[in-house]
């Protein structure tokens, strides 16, 4: 069984987006803005519409947060935005207005 997975997606501007996606039990994705708000959500989506927007979209504009992120954030509120922030930080650079994942 797949798990639910958290994204760091950096935007152009420099701030960064929560993105969640759950492949199973409904396919869900849902997208956060930096202030925690919900912004976006899909749901009903098969396994493999999710896995495809994975694959071909988040492991390109995003960097997946694990559970060693995650704990460098517990704490604060706000210690779990700054470890996505440095997480999509290190694994990704800006160039021209693109994103350049070295995942």
């Amino acid at each position: 069984m797949e798990e639910e997975k958290t994204w760091a997606w950096l935007m152009p501007s420099g701030k960064t987006y929560k993105v969640v996606t759950k492949p199973e039990d409904g396919g869900t994705i849902k997208v956060y803005n930096p202030d925690g708000k919900l912004v976006s959500k899909e749901e009903k989506l098969s396994k493999e519409a999710v896995s495809l927007i994975e694959k071909k979209f988040l492991k390109t504009v995003a960097a997946k947060v694990g559970a060693k992120e995650m704990e460098k954030g517990k704490g604060t509120e706000d210690n779990s935005e700054i470890a996505m922030y440095n997480t999509i930080r290190s694994n990704c650079s800006i160039s021209g207005g693109l994103i350049n994942s070295k995942l």
